[in-house]
């Protein structure tokens, strides 16, 4: 297990996932601009916990707009801000060394513990968590298979599109014919993780269900948060010292405007 990145708070820290940006929403595009070239510049760390691109990302080459205009606003942020972490999402299943290299951000690995102002916090996308989705998880499994990636790697760029755009209406398919119990997390999964990890804290997206849940795990008080999508409120997560607060992006905007 890698050393905990250890975070000492005293300005804010910043956890996003589910973004899903595309130009079908360009507001949302340009939220995320908005906080990257402002006030995200002033905060200890920006986390992003997967799902980044509404489209399944294929290659550093994939051009699908906005994915060049995404990169080079990470470029852009790593080279003048703090540190940007990058957890992959479901979306996000190839990334590689490369596209990190390219934007300056720092890989996470699927369970990254932190150190937030002295708490051990556990970081996850979340879709790991929703075992019951019984589909997902094979097909997850089958993507992040090595030498799948490794096929798919050295396919030419027009068929990795072909087939990452005909995954998309297979899923939201697959998405529809779901009980919202099966696309949740599953509780004994939830403190498992947790337990193996030795963390009271779970930070994690996928769900789109956004909220702050405690329970007790032996007479323990645990907290597990879900950020939100960006396709309603547009939550973030901002942490200081020993305060958590899910704000919606514009809110958070305006609290920063000079």
């Amino acid at each position: 297990m890698h050393k905990p990145i250890c975070i000492n708070i005293t300005v804010a820290t910043l956890f996003i996932s589910d973004l899903h940006l595309s130009l079908k929403r360009p507001e949302k595009l340009d939220d995320f601009k908005q906080l990257l070239r402002g006030p995200a510049r002033n905060t200890n760390a920006v986390y992003i916990l997967g799902d980044l691109f509404e489209e399944f990302w294929v290659g550093i080459d994939d051009s699908t707009p906005p994915n060049k205009e995404i990169v080079n606003e990470l470029q852009d942020f790593t080279r003048n801000g703090p540190p940007l972490y990058i957890l992959k999402g479901n979306r996000e299943l190839l990334l590689d060394e490369i596209f990190y290299s390219m934007t300056g951000a720092i890989k996470l690995s699927d369970r990254t513990v932190i150190i937030l102002n002295g708490k051990r916090v556990l970081l996850m996308h979340g879709d790991l968590l929703c075992t019951r989705d019984y589909k997902y998880q094979r097909f997850r499994q089958f993507m992040v298979n090595p030498v799948i990636k490794a096929i798919i790697k050295i396919l030419p760029y027009s068929l990795r599109i072909w087939l990452s755009h005909g995954l998309r209406p297979a899923m939201n398919r697959s998405v529809m014919e779901k009980s919202e119990k099966i696309m949740d997390v599953e509780q004994p999964e939830v403190e498992l993780t947790m337990h193996k990890n030795d963390v009271t804290e779970l930070i994690h997206g996928h769900t789109h269900r956004p909220g702050m849940h405690k329970f007790e795990i032996a007479g323990v008080v645990n907290q597990r948060i879900v950020l939100g999508d960006w396709y309603s409120e547009s939550q973030i997560l901002v942490c200081k010292e020993d305060t958590r607060r899910l704000v919606p992006v514009r809110e958070y905007l305006q609290e920063h405007t000079d």
